[in-house]
């Protein structure tokens, strides 16, 4: 492992490239205009946006493939942060690997760097536990693939209420192919998510999913494709507030292409987000209490709120989108265009604004009204 701690004006002389720290460093999220114009008009300022991860350039780890991964994470750490560049090749995941606050990890492009989950490897590719709190994390250009074996995921971070994780950004990402989830959150704040597909995930025994969100605040996500979830969701959001996604890409599901519910589930905004080919449905916004998912509730709390779909595609599933108790919330601009319903609305708030819907929406007024065949699709 060929350790460099330098300044930028050392780097040429270091045998990096000139051009190499601008690579290292993180591209922000253009948000479509279109968006801001809406949220302004429909929320007036109360959305909140992510807040990007701090980065440290000047410190440069540079790791060769069959090299230490995690005593370069540890290193660049321990002294105040910087970046661990994951050179070209495959990089062979023996062990999980723990996520430092401070460090970014930059390979040199996600066809190029490869992280390959070996038969041993169980756990995670990337993990954060509860403790210590981490916070400024990049992870950039590389592939983070599985093998479909040993209940691991991709990345997986829990946080905890008092502290949770924050400022974290994948991009440029290619994560497929793990048993379980291919990108898990749970209590995790300001996470970004910028040109990655994540993909093939969720072969496990049990609902897995390509992303995973429970209990977190302040999302982006842009240009995604979160398309062929082996069994479960291409993402779902439970307990997810303040989360924008524009340019997002959902395709062959088994069941649903995305799920959002429970607690605090509010200020959602969907553009340009296309979901197709799911056996079940597209968009499913039950109100069941999450940790009692298999008895009817109505009560708005367990819905998500404030939810707005602009210039979304939602075709070719056999249902479009089926929401309960969804309040003040709008669906702007889009298309609906699947085989049996629409939109089916139970005791929902919902406007439509210049959308078309091909098949037809059914409005409910009694649960009693709800078709059997869409009960339960946890």
């Amino acid at each position: 492992m060929k350790k460099q701690i330098v300044g930028l004006s050392l780097l040429l002389g270091m045998g990096v490239s000139a051009c190499a720290a601008p690579a290292f460093e993180l591209e922000k999220v253009v948000i479509e205009p279109e968006v801001k114009t809406i949220m302004a008009a429909k929320w007036n300022d109360a959305f909140v946006h992510v807040q990007y991860p701090q980065q440290f350039l000047d410190n440069v780890m540079v790791v060769e493939p069959g090299e230490s991964i995690q005593a370069a994470i540890d290193s660049v750490h321990e002294a105040g942060g910087g970046v661990v560049h994951l050179k070209a090749g495959v990089h062979p995941l023996e062990e999980t690997l723990i996520l430092k606050s401070r460090v970014s990890m930059v390979g040199d492009g996600r066809e190029r760097t490869i992280l390959q989950q070996t038969n041993e490897m169980s756990g995670s590719g990337f993990e954060a536990q509860p403790k210590p709190q981490v916070t400024d994390v990049l992870i950039k250009d590389l592939w983070i693939k599985g093998i479909h074996k040993n209940k691991a995921n991709g990345i997986f971070m829990s946080g905890r209420n008092e502290s949770r994780h924050s400022r974290i950004m994948i991009q440029n990402l290619n994560i497929t192919d793990w048993p379980t989830h291919g990108l898990h959150m749970k209590r995790t704040d300001n996470i970004i998510m910028d040109r990655c597909n994540l993909q093939f995930n969720g072969s496990g025994d049990g609902l897995y999913h390509n992303v995973y969100f429970l209990y977190n605040k302040y999302i982006l996500q842009s240009d995604l494709d979160m398309s062929f979830p082996i069994l479960g969701k291409g993402c779902k959001y439970t307990s997810v507030e303040h989360m924008l996604a524009q340019r997002c890409t959902i395709r062959e599901c088994i069941g649903n292409g995305i799920q959002s519910d429970h607690e605090q589930a509010g200020y959602l905004f969907f553009h340009k987000y296309t979901i197709s080919g799911c056996g079940r449905v597209g968009m499913w916004f039950p109100c069941e209490h999450y940790y009692d998912k298999f008895n009817y509730t109505e009560d708005p709390k367990y819905a998500p709120q404030k939810v707005i779909l602009n210039r979304c595609e939602i075709v070719d599933n056999t249902w479009g989108a089926m929401w309960r108790m969804v309040g003040d919330s709008y669906v702007i601009n889009s298309v609906f265009d699947n085989e049996k319903i629409d939109m089916g609305l139970l005791k929902c708030e919902v406007e439509m604004e210049n959308s078309t819907f091909k098949t037809g929406n059914v409005i409910y007024t009694d649960v009693k009204e709800w078709p059997e065949d869409v009960q339960l699709l946890w």
